[in-house]
């Protein structure tokens, strides 16, 4: 998927990067999960603006109408997966 690898590339030390379409495959509402470090002493909303620049500039936000995201550090990530 192409956006996967354009947010992969934003993050090449992303511990995870998910995509998941929820608007039966033409993308236009998704949820991202972006685990990473980098995001280590940033608050939420800075990791979401992030997140939504990138897309923004690489000319992926005018697809989707509906995005949830996840940002989440390493720690953050393991506690979840942890508590599933």
């Amino acid at each position: 998927m192409k956006r996967k690898k354009k947010v992969q590339k934003r993050y090449p030390d992303a511990l995870e990067c998910i995509i998941v379409d929820h608007s039966d495959g033409c993308g236009a509402k998704l949820e991202l999960t972006v685990v990473t470090n980098s995001f280590e002493g940033m608050p939420p909303l800075k990791r979401h603006r992030e997140v939504q620049t990138h897309l923004k500039e690489r000319g992926l936000f005018e697809e989707i109408h509906a995005l949830q995201i996840k940002a989440w550090t390493g720690e953050q990530w393991e506690k979840k997966k942890g508590d599933a």
